[in-house]
């Protein structure tokens, strides 16, 4: 009976297993090096496109230490064959090769998406968010990460506050999920934290109109509020949506669960409440980027309380992905089940990195 050297050693067959793999990944993953961007002022670069995003467009060549950054709205021709996601201001998502056109004639429908043998035209300033259509998972995401500490030694008081938030968008869903951690006191004295974690999902019906559901767990030692868990829908609507620049209202229902501890008294509560708010984010080239979120709980079960959720960030671009930023927030209840603080404000700054 004849054996082979691959029989006779027990890893020889995942090893070749393994190499197969690799030699059918390798040219799938290939992309193409031949996109042209021609910029208004007459540069023309040859190269990889990897992305757009936040009005950046990332571009790659073989002569580049690492990937340029061009401003979208200074792009006047572009052209690639590879196959990319193209994600438009109407919450439309395309995949195929695209094209931008100075040509007389085009109008303001100058980008070109070729799908299944059709040519679209839309608006450049229409697209909002293009990426290569065999990225996996972890290329679809999209986040910042901010810690900040601050230090005052004349009575040792601190003050460290950790931010992260995530978001996936797959379609005409999308789902981010945030933590807010933060901490204060005095090195020999008390302390006092407040922890936050969000988790939002939309879905767009429509350009202007969308439908979701929202998470959300808070507990504040300011507030004397152990954990309020709480769940709902929403219905919202986009008033401004541009390559940079979100504007969206929105309203829905919400159920939570609180519990409250303190000294004196605890309390256990299940709230039912509406929700009214607004989200709005812009960016500019190389410069700010600004987000905000306002929430208003009118409750339905005790009549005149009304909680409030308020989240700002402004942050200025140092180098790249990294930002330095302000982050302010307020947790507002006109009427505690327990005697209690009824806000609890907070202003930092930190050290941003955007992915």
């Amino acid at each position: 009976m004849r054996v082979s050297f691959i029989d006779q050693v027990p890893i020889g067959r995942p090893i070749i297993v393994a190499l197969m793999i690799l030699l059918w990944i390798i040219p799938a993953s290939a992309r193409r090096k031949d996109d042209v961007v021609i910029l208004k002022n007459g540069d023309r670069l040859t190269g990889e496109i990897k992305k757009l995003q936040r009005g950046e467009l990332s571009l790659y060549a073989s002569y580049m230490v690492e990937s340029v950054r061009l401003d979208w709205s200074k792009v006047e021709r572009l052209e690639s064959k590879s196959q990319f996601l193209i994600f438009l201001t109407n919450g439309s998502v395309f995949t195929g090769s695209l094209q931008v056109v100075s040509e007389a004639g085009s109008g303001d429908q100058n980008f070109l998406i070729d799908v299944d043998n059709e040519r679209l035209k839309v608006k450049q300033s229409d697209v909002i968010k293009i990426m290569p259509a065999e990225e996996n998972f972890w290329h679809h995401l999209e986040g910042a990460i901010d810690f900040g500490f601050n230090f005052t030694s004349g009575n040792s008081q601190y003050q460290a506050e950790l931010l992260a938030s995530t978001t996936y968008r797959h379609g005409d869903h999308s789902l981010t999920a945030s933590v807010d951690t933060v901490f204060s006191g005095q090195t020999k004295g008390s302390s006092t934290a407040r922890r936050q974690l969000t988790f939002d999902y939309s879905k767009q019906l429509t350009p202007k109109y969308y439908v979701g559901g929202l998470a959300d767990l808070l507990s504040s030692d300011q507030q004397s509020l152990e954990l309020r868990t709480s769940a709902g829908g929403l219905f919202g609507r986009n008033i401004r949506r541009t390559e940079n620049t979100r504007w969206s209202v929105f309203g829905g229902v919400v159920v939570a669960r609180e519990k409250y501890s303190s000294i004196t008294s605890q309390a256990r509560t299940t709230d039912v409440a509406g929700i009214t708010g607004t989200d709005f984010l812009t960016f500019r080239f190389t410069r700010t980027d600004i987000r905000s979120r306002l929430i208003m709980y009118p409750s339905l079960t005790t009549p005149g309380r009304v909680r409030m959720q308020a989240n700002s960030y402004l942050r200025f671009r140092i180098a790249r992905d990294f930002f330095w930023g302000f982050h302010v927030y307020e947790n507002f209840d006109s009427k505690p089940p327990i005697s209690a603080n009824k806000n609890d404000l907070g202003i930092s700054t930190s050290l941003s990195w955007k992915f």
